[in-house]
């Protein structure tokens, strides 16, 4: 059975007229897809928490992250763009208006059907609802998705912490990016392709700011 996960099909760097692009160039980049809560008030926002990995999402049953330059390379990106937008990072999650949770899709053997759970509960290391903070039982997606995955692909999922749980338990997922594309025999190229592409991500997000 072919594994799928939700993925967000609002690719604004394409024109609405302009034809798919030939799958011959997805080694030369990223195909960036984005997709957000439009009632969300953005600048309502100042703070953010994000872990210091990457998630390596693969089949192995003990819970695996990108550590390292290249982790740390892309994640400085996401903490550039975050901050040329306003928000300041902080240590603890307790005190952040938003959670930002990067994770990289390196294999997939199985996966948990959504919308009755998020895209991968139960998967060791995941950055589940809990992983937030208590009072949260599971959280969704205040926007359409579809079904899909590709392997070497990276995930980008903005929580809002600041909800109130008093008259929901959901942990809204405020905005999200998935960025697709052929790995290449170099890693630094594959870091640098997935530079490009977060970079991409804020460029065709330019609601988020505070």
């Amino acid at each position: 059975m072919k594994k799928l996960i939700p993925i967000l099909f609002v690719a604004l760097v394409f024109s609405a007229c302009q034809k798919e692009p030939s799958l011959s160039k997805l080694d030369n980049d990223y195909v960036v897809f984005t997709d957000y809560d439009s009632s969300a008030d953005f600048s309502a926002f100042s703070t953010y928490y994000m872990p210091d990995s990457i998630l390596r999402i693969t089949n192995s049953k003990d819970p695996k992250y990108l550590t390292g330059n290249d982790a740390e390379y892309i994640l400085s990106v996401y903490e550039d763009n975050m901050e040329a937008r306003g928000y300041t990072r902080v240590d603890e999650k307790d005190i952040a208006d938003l959670g930002l949770q990067i994770s990289y899709v390196e294999d997939v053997s199985y996966f948990v059907n959504y919308p009755n759970s998020y895209w991968w509960n139960g998967y060791p290391g995941y950055w589940g609802p809990g992983y937030w903070g208590a009072g949260w039982d599971y959280w969704y997606y205040p926007y359409p998705v579809v079904y899909s995955y590709s392997v070497g692909s990276f995930l980008a999922e903005m929580v809002n912490l600041s909800a109130s749980t008093e008259a929901s338990r959901r942990l809204p997922i405020l905005w999200d990016a998935y960025m697709a594309g052929l790995l290449s025999g170099s890693s630094k190229l594959n870091r640098d392709l997935a530079i490009r592409a977060v970079d991409q991500a804020f460029v065709q997000s330019p609601y988020l700011k505070k």
